[in-house]
């Protein structure tokens, strides 16, 4: 396999390859706007169809390998696979975001008012339990800490509440850690 040439133009495009949640048509969507390209350009100067290079862009078209490579050519990135390893790296991450999402608390036993302020269907349960412990032992009743202590089990319980740093209802979270936990 070639050396990667990491000369300083390819360096700032080193972020793109980590930003696992957003999609390669996006980037590249972000690219062509900062170098002022159009997509009619970008499709002659790659040999690619105007059409893809949209197509690409609004992700209704996955890239393939040749396509990357030959975007990656026309717009100088010098890093092979560009756009195929960001919508590799971002499939994996939709993947397990979807995987995530099916592990969630008995939604029956969850208000709507414990999470006034987003949709208890979008939580991602997993990734957010701090936010979630926390919301549940500040503002939940007795039906509704019991079920998140049965979901997370009380030795995450007891990792997350202690190093809970916001003051904000702190009396009602400690006096509920006392009564559930301790």
């Amino acid at each position: 396999m070639p050396k990667q040439n990491y000369s300083p133009m390819n360096i700032k495009y080193e972020k793109y390859l980590s930003m696992e949640d957003v999609p390669a048509g996006k980037i590249l969507d972000v690219i062509l706007k900062k170098r002022n390209i159009s997509q009619k350009k970008l499709a002659h100067m790659s040999n690619e169809y105007p059409q893809r290079i949209c197509d690409y862009i609004k992700g209704e078209r996955k890239f393939t390998i040749k396509a990357s490579i030959s975007i990656e050519k026309a717009l100088n990135i010098n890093i092979e696979g560009f756009f195929f390893k960001i919508q590799a790296n971002h499939d994996i991450y939709t993947f397990i975001m979807k995987e995530e999402r099916k592990k969630h608390p008995d939604l029956s036993k969850l208000s709507k008012g414990l999470f006034w302020d987003t949709r208890i269907d979008k939580i991602n349960w997993i990734r957010n339990k701090e936010w979630v412990i926390q919301r549940a032992f500040e503002y939940g009743n007795d039906i509704e800490i019991k079920e998140i202590i049965r979901f997370y089990g009380i030795e995450t319980i007891k990792q997350v509440i202690p190093n809970i740093k916001n003051k904000w209802n702190s009396n009602t979270r400690n006096d509920n850690y006392q009564k559930y936990i301790l």
